[in-house]
């Protein structure tokens, strides 16, 4: 056998080994174990109507050039009285309202 044929089989198996362990590891396109997406929960009128109103708030707070300490403590408040965050959206740049469990309510 020629050298560097054996040369380049090792490289070969030692690349398809490395891409089978890491494949294994880390699943390519897999789902998130964590996290069941086949249940949907709606949210209620109720919340829906709370979540307008926070949005609105924290919108006209970052409006009006309030901190982010403030930010966070209003956010803090929201989560306590009505059970939501608000987070920014990545794709739009609006704002975006979960529930406590990280479910998009509006």
């Amino acid at each position: 056998m020629n050298p560097n044929f054996k040369k380049f089989l090792i490289v070969f198996g030692g690349g398809v080994l490395l891409f089978v362990i890491f494949k294994k590891l880390k699943p390519y396109g897999g789902t998130q174990k964590g996290k069941d997406t086949s249940t949907k929960i709606v949210p209620s009128d109720d919340q829906r109507k709370n979540a307008a109103v926070v949005v609105k708030a924290f919108g006209d707070a970052m409006k009006n050039g309030e901190n982010k300490a403030f930010l966070d403590e209003m956010n803090a408040e929201f989560a306590k009285t009505y059970g939501l965050r608000v987070l920014p959206n990545k794709g739009n740049g609006g704002l975006i309202a979960t529930d406590l469990q990280g479910n998009k309510v509006m």
